[in-house]
């Protein structure tokens, strides 16, 4: 049970580290690997592997700066861990730069809830553990005045 406790809380507290870099004219307007139509005034990224559509809050290790992204497209195809839509880079100040040194931070979607990670204490029995976990019956029996 701790194993997973534990695991979960790791999950919850992903990060990745490293160079991002920004696109925009020769991109905008394109599709994206989304779908959606490329504006580089949209808060929006390009991750190789994370789920499009994830929230990303993208800090500069530079500036200090930050932004909340969407992942809509896949990339960058080279030792840079994201690139950024134009609007996101002048959030966070690297396009006169071009490239930054950012830290990522996956945001919980809006639209499904928060994950709670729980853990039975050290001296409760497998038994206990396990009816601790399991939701309590409706209260449709209690009787209301």
């Amino acid at each position: 049970m701790h194993r997973v406790a534990e695991e979960g809380r790791t999950a919850l507290a992903w990060s990745q580290h490293g160079v991002a870099s920004w696109y925009g004219a020769r991109f905008h307007g394109r599709r994206t690997e989304s779908g959606a139509i490329f504006d580089r005034n949209a808060l929006t990224a390009a991750h190789p592997t994370l789920p499009i559509g994830t929230k990303l809050l993208v800090r500069s290790e530079d500036t200090g700066r930050s932004v909340v992204v969407t992942v809509n497209d896949r990339g960058p195809f080279n030792h840079r861990i994201i690139d950024l839509s134009r609007a996101a880079a002048e959030r966070i100040g690297m396009v006169a730069s071009g490239t930054a040194r950012v830290a990522l931070t996956p945001l919980p979607a809006a639209d499904q809830p928060s994950v709670e990670v729980a853990q039975a204490a050290d001296e409760d029995t497998p038994e206990q553990a396990i009816a601790a976990s399991v939701p309590l019956p409706a209260a449709s029996h209690i009787r209301r005045r």
